[in-house]
């Protein structure tokens, strides 16, 4: 082989060996092309995952304040649903009080016209119903006072 076939037949292999490094070049450059492009598909699709999550986690926050203030209103309600049903309760023991103690003033005079010697026995009755329904009265507000209105409330509904 002469000199210049040798140079040529060099200069062809080197240009052959370039061809295929520029192939592989552009093999290349279209992998990391569609690698991006997927990549950029990724992001998307995690920027609407966030944005759902996001607005999930507003409607939570917003539902648990809700929530929140519920509780507080329910609790309030119970609170004067309570005292209210002991004023109530004292109310009623004192009106029961005040007519038991007006029938024995009104049956001591009554009896004391007709006959003494019955109105012992009179008052002994009246004392006895009058102890009972102070009895009840007392035990219906201890009953109230102990007994947890929001449980009873969910047992009617």
């Amino acid at each position: 082989m002469y000199p210049e076939e040798q140079k040529l037949h060099d200069v062809e292999m080197k240009v052959g060996l370039m061809e295929k490094d520029v192939h592989q070049t552009e093999k290349l450059c279209e992998k990391l092309s569609e690698s991006i492009s997927k990549l950029q598909e990724v992001n998307a699709n995690i920027l609407r995952m966030i944005t759902i999550h996001e607005h999930r986690h507003e409607q939570h926050e917003r539902a648990e304040t809700e929530l929140k203030d519920d509780i507080k209103e329910l609790h309030s309600r119970i609170t004067t649903v309570n005292r209210e049903i002991h004023e109530r309760i004292d109310e009623v023991e004192r009106h029961i009080s005040e007519r038991i103690d007006a029938l024995r003033s009104d049956l001591i005079q009554h009896k004391k016209e007709e006959n003494g010697n019955m109105v012992g026995d009179t008052l002994k009755e009246i004392d006895k119903y009058k102890w009972m329904i102070l009895g009840a009265a007392i035990a219906i507000g201890w009953i109230i006072g102990n007994v947890n209105l929001g449980v009873l409330g969910t047992l009617f509904k």
